[in-house]
């Protein structure tokens, strides 16, 4: 695939060729505009007014429009430039976006091949190795940039090598094999957040328990113990019960087998 950085040093190169030339001609007279005719001192007054019956001079000149095929090959090739470069750079984006292959000998990415490239297949044995794994966990365990993680991520992403699925603001990343269930993901990503842990353990420990009693468990106040139930309400870990006026919480369905199948790959 094209790397991002060539491109742009290509069209660096490209535009800084066109314009050179062009700013040598002006600064060295090959190119000088001037007005169709004189303007005297006592005229301007009328030249800079709007035209009008009063304002036409004797014999007063018509401007001459100049034609595009009048300007300056270097003028032309800027304009041209100006134009094509935005469509250029969408095109490589789509070309590398879409796998297509490139003029150029650069080698074009397939299911076949994707894991030639080193860092790529390190990021996936870290993915494998650390399912529900984070960028900044993947940048400590790899030592990559966060633009290179990037760059790879949305390629492996792209095949279907890795599935990407959001938690509470934080993307995680887990193999693309069917290895997880849906149930199965979301337990591994809160069970990545310490706090998320600790109220799953409890209420799993504890089923029926009230807010208030998280609160004392877990060691967070109310506001968090709200805070952190609404994802996992949201996203089924936990089912609420009302008794009355206290809310009661459990393991929805069968999250307590998903539990014991997932606590032991999760890392907080």
């Amino acid at each position: 695939m094209i790397s991002p950085r060539l491109t742009n040093l290509v069209l660096v190169l490209l535009i800084v060729t066109v314009i050179t030339p062009a700013v040598t001609a002006v600064e060295t007279g090959g190119y000088v505009v001037e007005p169709a005719y004189d303007i005297y001192p006592e005229y301007s007054d009328v030249y800079f007014t709007p035209r009008s019956a009063e304002t036409i001079l004797l014999n007063d000149p018509e401007p001459t429009p100049i034609r595009l095929a009048d300007l300056p090959s270097g003028v032309l090739v800027i304009l041209g430039v100006a134009a094509v470069t935005p469509g250029v750079i969408y095109l490589g984006k789509y070309l590398s976006a879409a796998n297509l292959p490139i003029i150029g000998g650069f080698k074009r990415v397939t299911h076949n091949n994707i894991l030639d490239n080193t860092p790529r297949k390190m990021i996936c044995s870290c993915v494998k190795e650390n399912p529900g794994i984070q960028l900044s966990d993947l940048k400590r365990s790899t030592g990559f940039s966060y633009k290179n993680l990037s760059y790879h991520l949305n390629v492996l992403t792209n095949f279907h090598v890795i599935k990407s699925e959001e938690c509470k603001n934080t993307t995680r990343y887990f193999e693309n094999s069917g290895k997880f269930s849906d149930e199965e993901r979301a337990m591994l990503m809160y069970l990545s957040h310490s706090s998320d842990k600790k109220i799953i353990e409890t209420v799993l420990h504890h089923p029926g328990i009230s807010r208030r009693e998280i609160s004392s468990q877990v060691g967070i106040s109310g506001p968090s113990v709200s805070w952190h139930m609404h994802f996992l309400l949201n996203d089924r870990i936990i089912e609420q019960r009302k008794e009355g006026r206290v809310a009661r919480h459990y393991l929805t369905g069968d999250m307590s087998t998903v539990y014991d199948n997932m606590a032991g790959r999760a890392s907080v």
